[in-house]
């Protein structure tokens, strides 16, 4: 059995009267086979407990629990989070429990996914909003970034980002990363007219190289596409 848990970007805090009860801020898809083992598996969606700060009166005062970071870690046997002025918990997949791993949060911004070829995790820096690695596989203390942050595309100064950029892993190393950008045709003044949104996709390459007491990280980026309404052409 399997879980996929999904969840609130920003929970919102619930009484300390619900301590022994299920959120529905929190979702496990459990993947199970209803019929026993000869039968087709499917998933079940069921509710979970949230993590303790959901009801912990000293977390009322932070008045924005975001969730910064999350990623899948022990090969599929816990799921993490990390909350913006609380710390980073551990969803147990098996039991569904929670615990907190530390007062500190991951090093990224958004999604976080494990490379087995590379042996770390992956993620946007929550600095600079660029790739970079971690290695997550030991959280008693905070990890710290191991190999990047690395800039794969350089826009035009008259570009602005206005939207989170996002990352898809590939697969041994490769990965494609989305960003958004505002390109305006013309101004009034202040004021920016005919804005144009175009979104730029760029595919990226890590390789290591070194022995195993020091590996080095080189990123290589490849191909930049951008998409202008419905159209996609090569931009650098």
């Amino acid at each position: 059995m399997a879980t996929v848990a999904a969840s609130e970007r920003v929970p919102h805090l619930e009484p300390i009267s619900n301590e022994a009860r299920e959120s529905e801020q929190f979702v496990g898809f459990i993947n199970h086979y209803p019929s026993g083992p000869w039968g087709a598996k499917c998933f079940a969606c069921r509710l979970l407990s949230p993590p303790p700060f959901v009801r912990e009166t000293w977390s009322w005062y932070n008045n924005n629990p975001e969730i910064t970071a999350y990623g899948v870690g022990g090969g599929g046997s816990h799921v993490c989070i990390s909350v913006q002025g609380v710390g980073t918990y551990c969803l147990d997949t098996a039991d569904h429990r929670w615990s907190q791993v530390g007062k500190w949060t991951l090093p990224f911004h958004g999604k976080v996914e494990y490379v087995p070829e590379l042996k770390l995790w992956f993620g946007l820096s929550g600095d600079s909003r660029h790739l970079a690695a971690a290695d997550l596989s030991d959280m008693d203390s905070q990890p710290q970034l191991v190999g990047g942050p690395w800039k794969e595309l350089d826009p035009p100064d008259a570009w602005k980002e206005c939207k989170d950029p996002q990352f898809v892993s590939l697969g041994s190393g490769r990965f494609c990363i989305a960003r958004f950008f505002q390109q305006a045709a013309g101004s009034a003044g202040d004021q920016a007219i005919n804005e144009n949104v175009v979104a730029v996709f760029t595919g990226l390459e890590v390789n290591s190289s070194g022995t195993a007491g020091k590996v080095e990280l080189q990123m290589a980026p490849h191909r930049s596409r951008r998409v202008n309404n419905t159209s996609i052409e090569t931009l650098f």
